[in-house]
């Protein structure tokens, strides 16, 4: 879905609602289906939640033009293979082949699902495809990378850690039973107003260092000097290793304690008992790409490929940690498909 790419005119064939994906085999005059998607679940899943779920599907209406109710990692499988960007079926071993591992990096969190062909039917002459895992990593996407990257500079230019009160939680993070994701979100209490300029000069220079190794940020008049009654401005290089090792740091400290601790308590592992606990991003994505292989019985050799989208996805540290990823498993990065610039976004 990109609708809001688009225009607010109604009669455009491309806009569509967020739960909704075109099917682009369909002719631009197409009109109603009725179809139902074919979904499968984790067996630890709340029987009351599939309830509500199923119960919300069988209540939308299909709008016009629309072929399918299909989650995203489905939809991505389908947009890759449209654009001929999916391997041959034949190179895999197990199920056929048709497995396909969707890494979605998304704003405020990453989400791994398994999406393979149905062996319960078949829809318009195609098997269908349904999901037979999905696990999400809270507090790590594209989002994280710019709230580090303010933290970065409330640190170097006030002096100040911004964040003091999550430390003093960190305890506290890992009890998931009891605590919410650890968040990547400074604090700047003496200064709330400088905050909004912040997050703005450094969602552009996050955005900029995707095709730079360094960029330099600018904001005049952030904030006054109370001494000297003086205006004080920000003017301060970065560059794109500094960022990474904050995320690098978030990850180590914070988000694989939190994760292990989900592990602990649910009845299954996002990170993988096969390795040692995560230290960087990297290795936080091999143990959770690893992971999912395990829960579905399925090894690297019997994927079709692995497919990395979403906004987040256009990171530079986050690709170079995919392929990696990939490499440590399969001896090679021939298998991961990594859609360049905005379409990784569009195909979710």
């Amino acid at each position: 879905n990109n609708s809001r790419n688009n225009n607010n005119n109604n009669n455009n064939p491309k806009r569509t609602h967020p739960l909704f994906a075109l099917d682009p085999s369909l002719p631009s005059t197409a009109t109603s289906y009725n179809v139902r998607p074919i979904l499968t679940y984790p067996p630890d899943a709340p029987a009351r939640y599939l309830e509500r779920y199923r119960k919300a599907v069988d209540d939308l209406t299909v709008p016009p033009g629309i072929a399918a109710f299909v989650p995203e990692p489905v939809a991505a499988v389908a947009g890759a293979e449209y654009y001929g960007w999916m391997p041959p079926k034949a190179n895999a071993v197990h199920g056929g082949g048709d497995s396909v591992l969707v890494v979605d990096v998304g704003g405020t969190c990453t989400t791994i699902s398994l999406v393979s062909s149905s062996s319960s039917g078949k829809e318009n002459g195609k098997p269908t495809k349904e999901i037979l895992y999905s696990a999400t990593l809270p507090s790590l996407g594209g989002d994280t990378f710019i709230d580090l990257l303010v933290g970065h500079l409330i640190q170097s230019f006030y002096g100040t850690d911004p964040y003091h009160q999550h430390d003093e939680n960190d305890t506290a993070a890992t009890a998931p039973t009891s605590s919410s994701p650890p968040s990547s979100k400074p604090a700047l209490p003496h200064d709330p107003q400088a905050l909004p300029r912040l997050y703005e000069s450094s969602t552009a220079a996050v955005h900029e260092l995707t095709r730079k190794s360094r960029t330099q940020i600018n904001v005049p008049y952030l904030t006054v000097d109370w001494q000297t009654r003086q205006p004080r401005h920000l003017d301060e290089g970065v560059a794109r290793h500094v960022v990474e090792s904050e995320v690098d740091r978030f990850v180590s400290r914070r988000l694989v304690p939190y994760y292990s601790g989900l592990s602990d308590a649910a009845s299954y592992s996002i990170l993988s008992n096969a390795m040692p606990p995560p230290k960087d991003l990297t290795t936080l994505l091999s143990s959770a790409v690893l992971s999912a292989l395990e829960r579905t019985s399925r090894t690297p050799s019997s994927l079709r490929g692995m497919l990395l989208v979403g906004g987040g996805a256009r990171i530079p540290m986050v690709r170079r940690a995919m392929k990696t990823t990939v490499e440590f498993l399969t001896g090679g990065d021939g298998m991961l498909i990594a859609p360049e610039g905005e379409m990784a976004e569009e195909l979710v």
